[in-house]
């Protein structure tokens, strides 16, 4: 998926060896900030252990799902086969998938399938027309991949495994296929430099990545069953018990996270209210906002949940930058809050991180920094 974390890079640069040898010890693995679910995956596909995602987004919580509440794959295969199946005869038989059909195939100049895309998908009758199409049709996704998002969605398996699964493929071929520019910010219009790479993110199949993304996920089996929950990490750091092995990876910008993939968690909800702007993004009140990502904020929501941690017992490790990022938080900091509670053991790693928008013109997309890896024990 696009995403900001450098979590994969790390867990092969000394973070899984970390997590490994801590594990040992505890009876339980709990990712308060799980991101797209990269850790908790790793943590459940190797460890005994039950693995416990947690996350402000549902997108994330979601993800994480589709691998660490699944212990068993047998028959999975023929359940995603059937719900590939019921997805191309639902798209085709939805509202303006002809006309679709006919404007993704046209080889029109992109700023004319551009235009055109957004006229299809905003005229067309509310009636039978999906969220996907409705709100970001024209705009992140052609007319056809719109329909096949909204496709996928009408008719994910009713419950359990299957549908964890499917769901999280469908969000992972969103990521995959929108137009954007690495993050679901702001959808690719149809200029001279921007055109040609929205051409070719709209020239995507969604049905075959979708397939891929649904077998990559079932690759993936849990040693034993975990479990999600969506809310505030330093709400849920209070359930924590001592035999708990808690991996802390916060937010590191200013931007609030939910701007970036507001896309995936309209998808992951299966609603959204009336979106606007360029970014064709909803209400304030439906984003899920985050005191890490707020300057004045980070500081007091990071010493708190550290007491918080520390009060429960449980060994906690923590990644984070080592020098100081947008919202005010650094690695080193965070390492000297930590003192006040625990024993410290620090480890520095270098990994690749999000520049949020950069490009080669005038900023890199990603950046090489250095990451502290911090092993905090009362």
């Amino acid at each position: 998926m696009k995403y900001m974390g450098s979590k994969r890079v790390m867990l092969a640069n000394g973070l899984g060896d970390v997590l490994a040898e801590e594990s040992k010890s505890a009876a339980r693995f709990v990712d308060l900030f799980c991101g797209t679910g990269v850790v908790s995956w790793f943590m459940a596909t190797r460890s005994e252990l039950p693995v416990l995602s947690c996350d402000l987004q549902s997108f994330a919580t979601t993800m994480a799902a589709s691998v660490v509440k699944r212990t068993d794959n047998s028959g999975l295969d023929q359940e995603i086969d059937s719900w590939l199946r019921r997805v191309r005869e639902t798209r085709e038989e939805r509202p303006g998938w002809s006309e679709a059909a006919e404007l993704d195939g046209s080889k029109v100049p992109i700023a004319v399938w551009w235009k055109e895309a957004r006229e299809l998908c905003g005229e067309a009758g509310s009636e039978g027309c999906g969220l996907v199409w409705r709100n970001y049709g024209g705009h992140y996704f052609s007319p056809t991949q719109a329909a096949s998002l909204d496709a996928m969605m009408e008719t994910l398996p009713a419950e359990g495994r299957a549908r964890d699964v499917c769901l999280a493929a469908t969000i992972t071929t969103a990521s995959q296929c929108a137009a954007a520019p690495g993050h679901t910010a702001q959808p690719f219009k149809a200029t001279t430099t921007a055109g040609p790479y929205l051409r070719e993110a709209w020239c995507r199949d969604p049905l075959s990545r979708v397939r891929e993304a649904a077998e990559i996920l079932v690759s993936m089996c849990a040693l034993r069953r975990g479990d999600t929950k969506t809310g505030d990490a330093n709400e849920i750091a209070r359930e924590v018990t001592e035999e708990d092995l808690v991996f802390v990876d916060p937010p590191y910008s200013d931007v609030q996270y939910s701007r970036f993939y507001h896309v995936l968690e309209t998808i992951a909800r299966g609603e959204c209210g009336v979106v606007s702007g360029v970014g064709r993004y909803p209400p304030f009140t439906e984003r899920p906002a985050s005191d890490y990502s707020r300057v004045k904020a980070s500081a007091t929501a990071m010493a708190n949940l550290l007491e918080i941690l520390a009060s429960t017992g449980a060994a906690v490790v923590v990644t984070f930058p080592e020098q100081q990022c947008s919202n005010g938080l650094s690695g080193l900091r965070i390492e000297e809050m930590a003192k006040q509670h625990f024993q410290v053991v620090k480890r520095t790693v270098t990994s690749r991180f999000s520049t949020l928008g950069g490009n080669t013109r005038n900023r890199d997309a990603r950046s090489i920094r250095n990451e502290l890896i911090l092993v905090m024990r009362t």
